[in-house]
């Protein structure tokens, strides 16, 4: 604990003895006990402590169970909470094992979120970075260890690869602050420390300017009489610190507006700079035509219908349809060239903000369609898929399930698009292994390449393809390429083929 003075410790008992005589929830015994615990030996905090304890285990215990039973879905933080109160009250009744069943559900059941999060293929480098920290909240839980450290490395990785990107392409401070944020989050990795210094310091260099507010003089000292200074060095030091604390005063209440909108003059200048002034232009033009087109439409049906017999009238499909091709070929090039006008972060700031509306806008509907469709027996929610809670009739057999999901099987991935030996071998892998699923071996999704190899009876070509994906995943790019070379390469897309 902390050194604290005697007052304050005196106070803070007092306070938590006057809300003990208070108190009537288990709930409120408990923060006492936190509270008291955190006095250790002051006066008679531990028998204070252990009051607490007594008067809530009885009602904290009923209640949390009662709690957790009545919830449709618990999540890991409801079981956390429960275990932890459970710890307190360890010494009532069978606590401590219930404790310890509570943590271990929690375990599982992060567990499950993070593999969730870095097995996806689709996953970001944000999803793996909360797919590891979630791994490392459960070091000790199963195999947590093996696949911080299996999956750490391919988040550095894809952090890495997109600071670099941004760096490389960047041409605006607020880039190179963004990477300099990137590489401070994998500080471990490579050069990654070196990299983030580089890009603050470019940062540095290319943000505006801020004007320097003009120095004020020094207050003149007293004069005597006859015009003679006659202050004492102690007495000119305080009279610069007492007029260096005045100008500090005054500075905070006249500054702050002025730096408010010096910041929001900087914002329109930064995004000003950031725009590239050629497609904005192009834009313009375009976005011009566009307007110019949807006028010349509504004008030609004006004219057609004022003068029946004119030329106007004659041609009007023609001109309709033209119209329609302009103005529907000008609108699609000026949102491509708005695009296009707009750096990289500016493009992906835009497209979050506009997916987090659509999907503000689609909750309801979706909600509603959930809800009919659980009415009807089909509950199409995730976690009620996973545990297997469909409790009407339509439901499928496994080998229904199995079979679907086999036709569903592909590689995504082209072999014309590898861009070295080690992407062409991990290629050369996944279209093995889709193959072995196809023909009937079940693969969970937590299995690693070890356990895979371990699982299957191996012909020794096969096993030569194991051993040199895992050089393809687990090394870098550089060194997997060093070891792999363009016949190791044949070599093992002729065993794939041999297999098919």
């Amino acid at each position: 604990m902390a050194k604290v003075n005697e007052s304050e410790l005196n106070a803070r008992y007092i306070q938590a003895s006057h809300r003990f005589a208070e108190a009537t929830e288990w709930k409120t015994y408990i923060e006492l006990a936190d509270e008291f615990r955190a006095l250790d030996t002051y006066k008679d905090s531990a028998q204070m402590y252990t009051k607490c304890v007594k008067a809530a285990s009885a009602p904290a215990y009923r209640q949390i169970k009662a709690d957790l039973e009545k919830m449709e879905e618990p999540t890991a933080e409801d079981y956390r909470e429960a275990a932890r109160v459970m710890l307190i009250i360890q010494d009532y009744q069978d606590a401590r094992e219930t404790a310890r069943v509570y943590t271990i559900k929690a375990n599982a059941m992060t567990y499950n979120e993070a593999m969730a999060l870095v097995s996806n293929s689709q996953a970001t480098a944000e999803d793996l970075g909360r797919g590891v920290e979630m791994f490392r909240s459960i070091k000790t839980f199963k195999n947590s260890r093996d696949m911080i450290e299996r999956y750490e490395r391919y988040y550095c990785e894809k952090v890495y690869a997109e600071a670099t990107e941004l760096m490389q392409n960047g041409h605006v401070f607020s880039e190179f602050d963004e990477a300099a944020e990137l590489f401070d989050k994998i500080p471990q990795y490579a050069d990654a420390a070196d990299l983030s210094a580089a890009c603050k310091k470019k940062a540095n260099q290319l943000r505006p300017k801020r004007q320097k507010a003009p120095k004020e003089k020094e207050p003149a000292e007293p004069e005597s009489k006859d015009g003679a200074t006659r202050m004492t060095k102690e007495e000119r030091k305080a009279a610069k610190q007492k007029a260096k604390e005045g100008q500090t005063d005054s500075a905070e209440t006249v500054r702050k507006p002025r730096r408010t909108a010096d910041e929001t003059t900087n914002g329109f200048v930064e995004v000003w700079k950031q725009l590239d002034k050629r497609y904005l232009l192009v834009t313009i033009f375009f976005l011009v035509l566009f307007i110019a087109a949807l006028y010349a439409s509504i004008w030609v049906a004006q004219e057609a219908a004022a003068d029946e017999r004119g030329w106007v009238a004659q041609h009007l499909t023609a001109l309709r349809g033209l119209c329609i091709v302009v103005y529907i070929t000008s609108a699609i090039l000026c949102v491509r060239f708005f695009f296009r006008m707009l750096t990289k972060s500016m493009r992906r700031k835009l497209g979050q903000s506009a997916l987090a509306i659509a999907k503000k806008l689609a909750a309801p509907l979706v909600k509603a369609v959930t809800k009919l469709l659980k009415s009807i027996g089909i509950d199409i929610t995730r976690r009620n898929r996973l545990t297997g809670r469909d409790e009407k009739t339509i439901v499928y057999s496994d080998e229904h399930k199995e079979k679907k999901q086999k036709k569903k099987l592909k590689n995504d991935l082209k072999w014309s698009e590898q861009p070295d030996n080690a992407a062409r071998v991990r290629y050369i892998f996944i279209d093995y292994m889709i193959r072995r699923i196809k023909n009937g071996y079940f693969m969970r999704r937590t299995m690693t390449p070890v356990e895979i190899g371990s699982d299957i009876a191996l012909e020794d070509d096969e096993k030569e393809l194991f051993r040199v994906y895992n050089i393809a995943r687990y090394a870098g790019n550089a060194a997997a390429n060093s070891e792999i070379d363009n016949a190791k390469v044949g070599e093992l897309r002729a065993v794939n083929q041999r297999r098919a």
